[in-house]
């Protein structure tokens, strides 16, 4: 008689307004397909939208997946719901709490939302502790709610995972009061098939113009991209030869401030032409951009693990970075750091360091990547 296959539930609805979220389950369940499949467990996807858990299933390929209606008590929760996924979607907040007699699986992750929560079956998830070193970047009902969320979570000891030792530093180093219950997932990221998409049709569609610098980041003010743009000025007028290349929306939803001195600045500098703002375009383009850059360039001033840095891992391509921890702890072979606040230093290393390639097979960190989640998993007793 075989063994019964492990079941866990993970909550997924796609929105291209935290892409960092969506990214991350559907890297976390593609990983999965890479383990042998006695140990491939069942994931009973949560959601309120059937169509993302389809589109899920053919961006991962993986072949215990299962769509699991989230289910509301009341008329009232239905509506909440429904309007809170209009209005702001995001992975793991909803209103209903899950509760075991509900649940097909062993556990439920990431929730990020405490209300969402049971310690019986619930695997809690803080991406980053960004507000508690720039809470200029949030309001202040924002700062609130976050620590209000972080403190339930630790008072609960609910198990906690978090996506870097820096992340985890930064827990015990800011809530010291607590025993925190953390495990560290270093999260991995799977590339679809781009081979399709021409490189030249590309550039002739975004204008570019022979080699470029690519920077794939949404346009939050950590994500420091004014600082690259003046950094880049300044390379421009000592006759830098190469474009620059940003994926992304220009605009934000906690700070139009900010991205109108962006486009002033672009504008008084007559930078239109050199840099080039695409938008928030198709993943195989991205992907297609990012492999035939001359390198990239993350200029982040604070991340909880980037996936900018791990598509670079997996393409072999070589970014120019700053200088965080967790960058560091990310480890990759093909990169030069900087102080993401010092110009000076930025300017010099795209002046005077030129890009290397060194392979290595990126597979292994995704199969570690699945290997430590259900490590995780298993790690807590059976309910």
């Amino acid at each position: 008689m075989g063994t019964t296959r492990q079941e866990i539930a993970i909550i997924y609805d796609y929105s291209d307004t935290w892409i960092g979220g969506v990214y991350y389950v559907q890297n976390l369940i593609s990983a999965l397909t890479l383990l042998d499949d006695q140990d491939k467990p069942i994931i009973n996807v949560y959601s309120i939208n059937q169509k993302d858990v389809d589109e899920l299933k053919t961006i991962t390929g993986y072949p215990y997946l299962v769509f699991q209606v989230y289910k509301n008590k009341t008329i009232i929760d239905k509506v909440i719901n429904h309007i809170h996924y209009l209005l702001t979607p995001k992975v793991g907040n909803y209103i209903k709490a899950f509760r075991k007699k509900d649940l097909q699986g062993k556990f439920v992750f990431p929730i990020q939302n405490f209300k969402a929560a049971n310690s019986d079956v619930c695997l809690s998830w803080i991406p980053d502790f960004q507000e508690l070193y720039y809470p200029n970047y949030f309001t202040a009902n924002e700062l609130k709610k976050r620590d209000k969320s972080h403190r339930l979570f630790f008072e609960s000891h609910i198990p906690m995972v978090l996506s870097s030792n820096a992340a985890k530093s930064d827990c015990m180093k800011f809530y010291p009061e607590y025993k925190h219950n953390i495990a560290v997932l270093h999260f991995a990221v799977k590339h679809p098939d781009f081979s399709s998409v021409d490189i030249e049709q590309l550039k002739e569609k975004f204008h570019i113009k022979g080699l470029y610098l690519f920077c794939a980041n949404q346009f939050w003010k950590h994500k420091n991209h004014l600082f690259l743009f003046k950094a880049y000025k300044r390379l421009r007028d000592k006759g830098f030869p190469y474009q620059l290349v940003c994926s992304g929306q220009l605009k934000s939803y906690k700070d139009d401030e900010y991205t109108n001195s962006i486009r002033e600045f672009l504008t008084k500098n007559h930078l239109e032409d050199d840099i080039k703002i695409l938008g928030f375009i198709d993943r195989n383009e991205q992907l297609c951009l990012m492999k035939n850059s001359y390198a990239m360039v993350q200029p982040s001033l604070f991340e909880g693990w980037s996936t900018v840095v791990e598509d670079a891992k997996a393409l072999n391509k070589f970014i120019f970075l700053s200088d965080l921890d967790v960058h560091k702890e990310q480890n990759p072979k093909n990169a030069c750091f900087f102080d993401a606040k010092n110009e000076d230093d930025l300017v010099n290393k795209l002046l005077t360091v030129k890009p290397t390639q060194e392979s290595y097979d990126y597979s292994e960190n995704r199969k570690q990547f699945a290997k430590d989640f259900l490590e995780i998993i298993n790690k807590y007793p059976n309910f």
